[in-house]
This record gives C-alpha cells, structure tokens and sequence, in this order.
C-alpha cells in the first residue's frame, strides 16, 4: 500500500540523514524536513517542521524522495515557463516596434 505525499504545498522541503548512536552501534534514520511547519504532528494538532521517514527503502523514505524530486521537477518547470515568456514578449514587443518605427 503506497501513501504519496502531497509536497505541492510544502515548498522548500528536503529529505535529511542523520545518525543515532547506540552504545557502539550507529543507525541511520531519515526525516523530511522543511523550513516552515508543515507537517501534522503525530501526537498533537500542532503542525512540525519535521516527519519522521524511518530507515532507508521503507515506504515513506522513497515516496518523501520522489515527492522532493517531483517538487523540483515542478519548480524548475515553472521558471523555464516564465522564462519562455519573457521571452516571447521580448520578441513580440520588438516586432511590435519594428512595426511603429515602419509606419
């Protein structure tokens, strides 16, 4: 069963690694971190900056991942798209007053 996490909303998040030491053991754990409080807490009605993910490959790891990458996909999308349009009002703006300086 795959629970996706909606990030359309939750800009700036990213998924961090850290490290807990036990005696002479270290685990590594993966949250997903963002720099607003975004994230339903799971003990109170309070929103966190935080999500716990678990260990690598679990479910919420890799769909917390693929919700950044799509994120990023997304927002790279849109500047090209507001890029493209300055550009086509550049081009157009010039013909328009090639277009006048004929007249």
């Amino acid at each position: 069963m795959c629970h996706y996490l909606n990030l359309s909303r939750v800009e700036g998040s990213w998924v961090a690694r850290y490290q807990v030491r036990q005696n002479t053991k270290k685990y590594w754990y993966y949250k997903l971190q963002s720099t607003q409080p975004s994230f339903q807490s799971a003990t109170s009605e309070k929103l966190i900056k935080y999500k716990h993910l678990g260990k690598a490959g679990t479910v919420a790891h890799i769909d917390a991942m693929m919700s950044v990458m799509r994120r990023s996909i997304f927002d790279e999308l849109q500047k090209a798209i507001h890029v493209l349009d300055d550009c086509l009002v550049d081009i157009t703006g010039s013909e328009l007053q090639e277009e006048e300086s004929q007249d």
